[in-house]
């Protein structure tokens, strides 16, 4: 009987670690391309993952929220052009003007539980031309 109840508990703690990991990430990363952050991750497990939301932290290293990414399964590749990093203005209405940023995703699953990624940083190396004309186009919109 005590052998039974041994086997019993080491399967119900095997079958709840495997029914927690719900998505494991084979990468993310972020990196700049001159004009915008491309944040991009490959999932190796998903199960009951609906979407992803992508967030981004500046200097004070509170993440907002910036996207969402539909799920499409396992084993998938996703990307995220973030066009927006420089020159927008953040959750407090302060102008975004710094080179490094964060990204980290939140994973949500179909009962509306989330599960939060390892964030990944980035300098974001933006021209003088552009930094001035994206400040100017801001003032306008």
């Amino acid at each position: 009987m005590r052998r039974l109840s041994i086997i019993a508990a080491v399967l119900l703690v095997a079958a709840t670690t495997a029914w927690a990991v719900q998505v494991s990430l084979q990468y993310f990363q972020a990196r700049s391309n001159g004009s915008s952050i491309v944040v991009e991750w490959k999932s190796a497990t998903e199960n009951d993952v609906t979407q992803y939301d992508v967030e981004r932290a500046g200097e004070d290293q509170v993440f907002r929220y910036v996207s969402t990414v539909t799920a499409k399964g396992s084993n998938q590749t996703y990307q995220y052009v973030d066009d927006e990093a420089f020159g927008k203005r953040d959750g407090n209405g302060t102008t975004i003007a710094k080179n490094y940023f964060t990204y980290r995703l939140k994973m949500v699953h179909g009962d509306r539980s989330v599960a939060y990624s390892n964030s990944t940083g980035v300098t974001h190396n933006v021209s003088g031309i552009k930094r001035t004309w994206g400040m100017i186009k801001e003032m306008f919109r």
